[in-house]
């Protein structure tokens, strides 16, 4: 029996220090420009380190791409653990100038993610469009993203640049596509002038509808943001108080590098 726990804790062990290694320092985006902007301009002179804990907080705490392994009230519970994260980070290593700016973007990007939906599948919808960004940091700038507007609004149009994407050997593919992207894009345009503002106007809707009006779970609202060594006290206090609840995670969570070095 021991061994058999042993074996668990040294494989758990060997998945924590693989993820260490595979670190991710690229920004990852929810789709609200505005959020995107604030969070990417707050971490653009931070460390590696310090912008990898911040984005993955968006990975791994807010837009999980599936949620099949916790109950709806841990997806939320993890949701409000990011917001806890994001404190740790506002009082610790974003500058002043960009605190509030980078506070209100994740509350932001959570409110998103507690609004989020999941199939049968635990795979999440977050109800926005993610449109495509050139530059990055505090020079970040928002394009449309042609290809989701055509899937978005022309399915026919869409259904088309599927069959030429499968139709078109792996070398003339992306020259196929892509000249099948603009001619649609410049003709749908010209047609219908108001066609990307509609388009764009959509994700604007939800948010002011659906994301805007959400309200935070607070489950890990005691936990101390002040210095590492508070923040993690109240997480294994916590762990202790709720071994099954969100084990995985928490587990994860007092593994990561960050917070012990």
């Amino acid at each position: 029996m021991q061994e058999s726990a042993n074996a668990k804790q040294a494989a758990f062990d060997k998945e924590v220090v693989q993820l260490d290694k595979k670190a991710n320092y690229l920004p990852e985006y929810s789709g609200m420009y505005g959020a995107d902007k604030a969070v990417a301009t707050a971490v653009e002179n931070c460390s590696k380190e310090e912008q990898a804990f911040v984005y993955d907080i968006i990975r791994q705490n807010f837009l999980i791409g599936n949620s099949g392994s916790m109950s709806e009230e841990e997806r939320q519970a993890n949701i409000s653990l990011g917001m806890k994260k994001a404190e740790y980070a506002a009082g610790n290593f974003i500058s002043e100038d960009n605190k509030s700016a980078f506070l209100d973007a994740m509350e932001s990007i959570a409110k998103l993610a507690a609004a989020g939906s999941s199939d049968a599948s635990g795979n999440m919808d977050y109800g926005v469009k993610k449109g495509n960004y050139l530059g990055h940091g505090s020079n970040l700038v928002y394009t449309t993203d042609g290809l989701d507007m055509m899937r978005t609004m022309d399915r026919s149009a869409y259904a088309g640049y599927q069959k030429i994407s499968k139709e078109s050997s792996n070398a003339d593919r992306p020259l196929n596509t892509l000249k099948y992207l603009t001619n649609w894009y410049a003709d749908a345009v010209n047609k219908n002038p108001g066609m990307v503002d509609k388009y764009e106007k959509q994700s604007d809707k939800y948010v002011e509808e659906k994301v805007k009006v959400q309200k935070l779970d607070n489950t890990f609202a005691d936990i101390k943001t002040d210095s590492k060594s508070a923040f993690l006290e109240g997480l294994r206090a916590f762990q202790i108080s709720n071994p099954n609840f969100l084990s995985s995670i928490l587990k994860k969570e007092l593994a990561l590098h960050f917070w012990n070095n």
